[in-house]
């Protein structure tokens, strides 16, 4: 202890002879004991080292050994004290860290104790004062571009125009409008561009996206620009009137394989394809299980089409039934008069084998028989050659899509049972043309779309979206009304596919009775194979049918829900099952109209298999044939039973 006090005596006499710069801490007191108890001073800590602490008290300035005492109070420095101030503009200063006073750092270093103002610099160091810690950055960004595809690493810089990003195959400079930043070390760029891309059929897919942007542009009062790049893809690019970019979207013509191909692989984050995809039929393109891309994969109903035979309008011919269809494409009937016309050869066109028409018109119409395309059939380029073909030729025939036949003739069709069909809208509606195809939009559950992307996919399928639709040649989906005086064709063909017995023509008497006053929705509602649940489309459709409601189209109209059924099983249970559908729809509709609909408003009907609109010695006429009709009648009008 006497060490201590002479050691404090000199370090006194020499402390007046030194000079250190004011402090201007908020509280650098502390207080200096010996670990005997027997000293104590309490004093500003000036500056401490690994030797000695330095405090000012009210007799002046003391050289305290640091091994001799503790130190106690909030200034007092840990153990290790050394800290770098770091500015912005890459200076620093190392030293160690007397004090904080919540505005400024009280730094040693070596050319003395500094004041440094805490906006200015960035503490770095384990003493650094909790509340002035940042929390460290996630550089790691992904910069994704329009087509999908997309680059990882560590952010290094952005200037403005150029990300520097460090990968695993070193530092990629990367040009920031042709790509996306993700992540929270993107630099605020300004507004965001939404880039994505849709992978879509040529020309009426690609002419059906083009019009759905241009009405959808429109009505937000927003600027398109079309540009066709050197890979074949178009460009669309949205904006605002004062030039701000709001939209980059890439279209990529692709058979409908190939877009879903485009959708798993990122490329794309839309897939708009000419027909409905099972989980098998996707399994089979990207070698994934039915069962992940159910978990995966999400779909809507956007458009229909359909396959048609087409011929030349001073062709005679009224009617061509599938077999017929089929037989003509493989060379079995070569001559017109086999089907009722002229004594001519029949001239076929068609496209290259590899095109998706070809593929659709061999699984569809072919297949099923065990046939293949005659190798006399002439091959044209493409779906306008195909049309320009017959136009030209009296005797020539090809099937193509609907939405593609130009100036040419489409004649009925029938089915095996002899069901006549004409390929009009509203059979396409109903579900009844044997060679309906729907348009459908994927996407994953999974991927990150662009909000204006999501808005463009529901887009689709408003007023505006179905619009755009037929004026393309495809068929929306909004509901249209048929009176039963238009449906002549349909009714003679279900009285005449199936032998009925008594219980069948009284049930189908029954069902003319209540609907030959009305009119009937443009809608079949179908259900999941063995299950009360509707389909996919059929949800879609009741809400289509309560939209009507809300906005008064039904009023002072009764809905009557007709139900039937396949014919397999007694005709009683059968006539109890369609019913019972048509009341599960009749609840759904309540449901969703409370306030609108009364249950007397809606009228649930069944009639088990009577009026038949497919096949029921095949699979796919049963399911077609399970089914809920909506009609619409006055409200004072009653059944002519």
């Amino acid at each position: 202890m006497k060490q201590l006090i002479k050691t404090l005596a000199t370090g006194l006499l020499a402390s007046t002879l030194m000079w250190a710069p004011p402090l201007r801490a908020q509280d650098a007191t502390v207080t200096l004991r010996s670990l005997d108890l027997n000293f104590e001073a309490t004093g500003v800590l000036v500056s401490s080292d690994n030797d000695f602490f330095v405090i000012r008290t009210v007799i002046g300035e003391m050289n305290v050994p640091r091994a001799e005492v503790e130190c106690i109070g909030d200034a007092c420095p840990s153990e290790s004290t050394e800290v770098t101030l770091r500015s912005g503009d890459g200076s620093s200063f190392t030293g160690e860290l007397l004090g904080f006073d919540g505005s400024n750092y009280i730094l040693k270093t070596t050319i003395g104790i500094l004041t440094i103002r805490s906006e200015f610099v960035q503490c770095e160091g384990a003493t650094c004062p909790a509340e002035t810690q940042v929390a460290e950055t996630d550089t790691n960004v992904v910069l994704r571009s329009g087509d999908g595809s997309s680059f990882e690493g560590q952010l290094q810089e952005f200037d403005g125009t150029n990300y520097i990003l460090k990968t695993s195959v070193g530092l990629l400079t990367i040009r920031s409008e042709f790509v996306q930043c993700e992540g929270v070390a993107c630099p605020d760029t300004g507004p965001a561009v939404s880039r994505f891309a849709i992978a879509t059929p040529e020309d009426e897919g690609e002419a059906f996206v083009g019009e759905t942007l241009a009405r959808f542009v429109e009505e937000k009062s927003l600027n398109l620009t079309r540009s066709v790049g050197a890979d074949g893809n178009i460009s669309y690019l949205i904006g605002k009137n004062d030039g701000e970019l709001v939209a980059d979207i890439t279209v990529i013509p692709a058979h409908d394989n190939a877009s879903i191909e485009a959708l798993f692989s990122h490329t794309a984050v839309f897939a708009l394809t000419r027909e409905t995809f099972t989980p098998q039929m996707i399994s089979q393109v990207t070698g994934m299980s039915a069962s992940e891309v159910t978990s995966s994969l999400e779909s809507r109903p956007i458009a229909l089409d359909a396959l048609v035979a087409q011929i030349n309008p001073e062709n005679r011919v009224n009617s061509i039934s599938l077999a017929e269809m089929g037989d003509i494409l493989s060379g079995y009937i070569t001559n017109w008069s086999q089907i009722g016309g002229d004594d001519a050869k029949i001239n076929v066109y068609i496209l290259d084998e590899a095109d998706g028409l070809s593929q659709h018109i061999q699984r569809d119409i072919l297949t099923p028989r065990g046939l293949r395309i005659s190798s006399a059939a002439t091959i044209v380029e493409d779906l306008g050659d195909l049309s320009d073909a017959v136009v030209d030729d009296v005797y020539a025939i090809s099937i193509s899509y609907r939405s593609d036949t130009h100036g040419t003739k489409i004649p009925s069709t029938r089915n095996s049972c002899n069901m006549f069909s004409s390929a009009n809208t509203f059979s396409l509606q109903t579900d009844e043309y044997p060679l309906t195809m729907t348009w459908n939009l994927y996407a994953l559950k999974d991927q990150n779309i662009p909000d204006l992307a999501v808005a463009i996919s529901e887009y689709f399928v408003s007023d505006q979206g179905q619009a755009s639709a037929k004026a393309v040649g495809l068929v929306g989906l909004a509901i249209d009304q048929l009176p039963m005086s238009a449906q002549g064709e349909r009714l003679l063909s279900a009285m005449l596919a199936e032998g009925m017995n008594a219980q069948g023509i009284n049930a189908y008497r029954g069902y003319l009775a209540e609907v030959s006053a009305g009119s009937r929705l443009s809608t079949t509602l179908h259900f999941l194979t063995g299950s009360s649940t509707l389909d996919e489309r059929a949800v879609a459709d009741v809400q289509r049918i309560s939209d009507l409601i809300s906005m008064g189209v039904l009023d002072r109209n009764n809905l009557l829900l007709v139900g039937f059924s396949d014919s397999v099983g007694s005709f009683t249970a059968n006539v109890n099952l369609s019913k019972n559908r048509a009341g599960v729809v009749k609840t759904l509709l309540l449901q969703d109209n409370i306030g609108h609909l009364q249950s007397d408003d809606i009228i649930a009907f069944g009639f088990g298999p009577v009026a038949p609109v497919g096949c029921n010695n095949t699979a796919e006429g049963k399911s077609l044939n399970r089914r809920v009709e909506v009609w619409i009648r006055g409200a004072n009008q009653q059944s002519l039973q």
